[in-house]
């Protein structure tokens, strides 16, 4: 098990009880101790988690709380999503991750991808690659969103002005404007991933502009109305049928 993955673990035993234990978390992911103890001290370190003799407690004052409660919803679509999503990204391509819950399951999904530059103005995202992988990575400097661990605003779109990339990979509750109005236009291929539950919203609503998206990425639960009138924009739908 990637230590990502273990500390998401972590983290949601955290969210339940408030305290977890490293003899009971050693025995439950069945790893050593130690292990147990280095991931709390980075969880510490990112101010997730305050660490206590013989375990943690979760980090009342982190906003990775809002965060947390957010990833909850519909988890196990974007998860799915994202792993459809994944097959999209190839060796040597230069993505743009946008910033979302489904953008971090994304950026897990591609750790064994080789050669790529990944340009993104999402915090998660640039922990997980940095972290795991020896890719290219460029994060887009910009006014922090704290709740979001994200950049954006007026600096953030002067940065990307001579950024231009192989595939962007946009959320569908994105609620930046102007940056990512301009990022889209420096995309070659868009795409859009959104679960099913959101996307009568999102079409309405989102920063997306739908007629702009090549190909959207969704769940197996997405309404057939809505299949016909993408189809009939010349979307490409790619849909997530992993049980």
């Amino acid at each position: 098990m990637l230590p990502q993955n273990r500390q998401n673990e972590i983290m949601e035993h955290l969210q339940k009880g408030r305290i977890v234990k490293i003899a009971d978390m050693s025995k439950l992911l069945k790893v050593s101790r130690e292990t147990v103890r280095k991931d709390l001290y980075e969880l510490q370190a990112k101010g997730l988690v305050q660490k206590i003799h013989g375990g943690a407690i979760i980090n009342e004052g982190s906003s990775a709380i809002n965060y947390a409660h957010y990833k909850i919803e519909n988890e196990a679509e974007k998860r799915k999503i994202a792993k459809r999503a994944a097959r999209f990204v190839e060796d040597g391509d230069i993505i743009f991750i946008d910033h979302g819950i489904t953008s971090l399951f994304l950026a897990q999904e591609i750790l064994n991808k080789e050669r790529l530059t990944v340009i993104t103005n999402s915090l998660l995202v640039v922990n997980q690659l940095a972290d795991y992988t020896t890719f290219d990575i460029v994060l887009i400097g910009g006014r922090l969103r704290k709740n979001e661990k994200s950049l954006d605003g007026a600096i953030a779109y002067k940065n990307i002005e001579k950024i231009y990339v192989d595939k962007g990979f946009f959320n569908g509750d994105t609620i930046e404007q102007d940056f990512l109005q301009a990022m889209i236009n420096h995309c070659q291929i868009k795409l859009l991933m959104v679960d099913s539950s959101l996307f009568k919203i999102i079409s309405s609503t989102s920063m997306v502009p739908i007629n702009k998206i090549n190909i959207l990425i969704t769940d197996i639960n997405i309404d057939k109305e809505i299949l016909r009138k993408m189809k009939d924009k010349n979307i490409l739908i790619a849909v997530s049928t992993e049980k």
